[in-house]
This record gives C-alpha cells, sequence and structure tokens, in this order.
C-alpha cells in the first residue's frame, strides 16, 4: 500500500471515529431525577411518614422529550451513586425547597453523582447534568465541593417571568447553540423564563470561588432588588447545564396564584430546553444489566399523588417511604 493511499485510509477512520462519538448511542434514554427531603411538602401528608419527593412535572418535562425516568433515593453510598450513573444516560437535579448542610440528603446524594460524572467524562464518556433551580445551585456548590462556604446567596425573585439577558457568546454554546431564532428571540424579548427562587449563583461568586475558569456564564437577569444573577450557565468541559428558572412550571403546573406564564411561546421555551438535554443524554450507552432491574426501577412503579387539589403549588407529586427504596442494579 502507498503512503497516501494509508494516509487517507487514516483520516478516512478518524472522521468516521469522530461522526460516532456524535451519533445517538441511546435511541430512548433513561434519566435519573433525584429525589429530596420532605420539608417542603411534608404539610400536605400529616399522617404519613414519607422520606422524599419528586414533583411530576420534572418527570413529564423529560418525557415529552422522549426519555423515561428513574427515582434516585437519597441517603444512599456511594456504591448506588456509581452505579446510579452506570445504569441512567444522564441526571436531572431538579429545584425544591432543601438544605444543602443536611447528611444523607439531596445535597451529599448530589455531590456523589457529581463526582462519579466527573470522574467518568475525564475518562472520556458523556454523562449529561441538568440543574433546574435548586439543582443548578446544588450543581454549582458540588463542583466546589460541600462543606464549603457556600457559592450562593440570597437572592429573591419569587412570581416573576422574564426574557433574558445574554451574554454574546451564547451561540458557541451548547444549550443555545442549535436553538432556532425564533426560540433565541422570544427568550430574548418575552417573560417566559419562571423564577421562583430565594438564593441565586452570581458571577462575583464564580470569581470568588475560582469557578469561572470551569463555568460559562449564557444569560443573567436581576432581582426585585437589582441583584445580577447568573440565569444559565454551562461546564466549559463537560455536559453540565444549569437555568435559574423553572421550564417545567410553563408546561406542566397551573396553581393561578403563580403566575406561570402557560403561552405558546413559553411552552415552546421550555420544550426546546427539554429536548436540548435530553439529545444530550443520548450520547452514551449506558444501559441496566437486564430488561426486569431496568422495568422494576422506572417512575412507572410508583403513584404521582393529585396535590394542586390540597392547594399545593405543585399539582402532583411522587412521594416515597424508606420502604419503597428498593434498588434493583
Amino acid at each position: 500500500m502507498t503512503p497516501i493511499y494509508i494516509l487517507n485510509m487514516k483520516l478516512i477512520i478518524a472522521v468516521l471515529c469522530a461522526l460516532l462519538s456524535f451519533c445517538a448511542c441511546t435511541e430512548v434514554p433513561i434519566i435519573g431525577i433525584l429525589s429530596q427531603e420532605t420539608y417542603s411538602v411534608k404539610h400536605l401528608f400529616p399522617d404519613e411518614d414519607y422520606h422524599s419527593f419528586i414533583a411530576a412535572s420534572y418527570v413529564k418535562l423529560l418525557e415529552s422529550a422522549g426519555a423515561r425516568v428513574v427515582p434516585i433515593w437519597i441517603g444512599q453510598d456511594e456504591e448506588y451513586y456509581r452505579k446510579v450513573v452506570e445504569c441512567t444516560n444522564g441526571m436531572l437535579f431538579p429545584g425544591g425547597a432543601t438544605y444543602f448542610n443536611q447528611s444523607c440528603g439531596y445535597a451529599e446524594a448530589g455531590q456523589m453523582i457529581y463526582d462519579v460524572a466527573l470522574e467518568r467524562n475525564r475518562n472520556g464518556d458523556y454523562y449529561p447534568i441538568w440543574g433546574i433551580c435548586l439543582g443548578m445551585e446544588l450543581l454549582i456548590e458540588v463542583a466546589n465541593g460541600l462543606g464549603q462556604r457556600e457559592v450562593r446567596e440570597a437572592c429573591l425573585s419569587k412570581k416573576v417571568s422574564l426574557p433574558l439577558e445574554f451574554r454574546k457568546d451564547i451561540q458557541s454554546s451548547r444549550t443555545f447553540g442549535s436553538a432556532p431564532k425564533e426560540v433565541i428571540k422570544i427568550l430574548l424579548n418575552e417573560n417566559v423564563t419562571y423564577n421562583y427562587h430565594q438564593f441565586c449563583v452570581t458571577e462575583k461568586g464564580l470569581k470568588e470561588f475560582g469557578l469561572e475558569k470551569d463555568w460559562v456564564i449564557l444569560s443573567t437577569n436581576r432581582d426585585i432588588n437589582g441583584l445580577e444573577f447568573i440565569s444559565s450557565y454551562e461546564s466549559k468541559h463537560y455536559p453540565f447545564y444549569g437555568v435559574q428558572f423553572h421550564p417545567e412550571k410553563n408546561m406542566f403546573e397551573f396553581k393561578d396564584s403563580l403566575n406561570i406564564p402557560h403561552s405558546k411561546n413559553a411552552v415552546v421555551v421550555s420544550q426546546y430546553l427539554a429536548n436540548e438535554f435530553v439529545e444530550e443524554t443520548r450520547r452514551n450507552s449506558h444501559s441496566f444489566n437486564d430488561w426486569e432491574s431496568e422495568q422494576k426501577s422506572l417512575i412507572y412503579n410508583y403513584p404521582a399523588q393529585f396535590t394542586g387539589i390540597k392547594n399545593s403549588s405543585y399539582e402532583q407529586l411522587y412521594m416515597f417511604k424508606k420502604s419503597d427504596y428498593k434498588i434493583f442494579f
């Protein structure tokens, strides 16, 4: 074989490998949603001994983009979370209300999941994490390392829908780079990103903790006191993403007093974000060891309870007792 032929073959192989790395490895991904302590919803079930919960709107958000969901239990050991990452195609850290300094809770579980995901991504795997509201705050905290002073700070933006104030480089971002012009126009000009938070992450905070070298600020907004906070970001090196607003509420939470936007355009941008994250999770081939363990792990095995009728801000909740914490992998 001539040197030119060998060179051409090497080039073809390199191109094919590059293309394969971006091909969908999983057509129907399974995504973990991290559960959290029941502090904010315990009053809805005063006679029940529930230990954790997941708002059904997060499940529906991922399902709307073609994914299935596995609930991820709090209070487990590192080996459990290592298995979780091996069996799922991505992870969602949902919003809600809990503390970051509680042992065996949401934050501690998030730290272990992040550490395993970081390790795997550094070793050539592709495992995405998406944080929404509290989950976005958690993602930055675990990147910095729990036990340190918190990166997030007090911030008040409740029942407020805002357009995004984009940074100049969003077209090169993974989060918004493939967005249709109409989606970007909506996000820039309409009040479609719903905020309901009392903490936030700021650019000053990122710099103070030396995190600006690893994270790209995609957009910012201001709270009622004029404090500028980060409303979306992504990791520079890994498929880790965060939004401070609530795309799931535009589509699946309906309490009138919350003033959530439900216009066609509000739904369009939420669906875009769901589609983008779920597409990211299709880029690995993680799976359960067998069909039975997969089926027994899916959230379909648990009932969604109608809590809107109890005047909750959530229409439906998945409530879990410790006896529900069954592990099939």
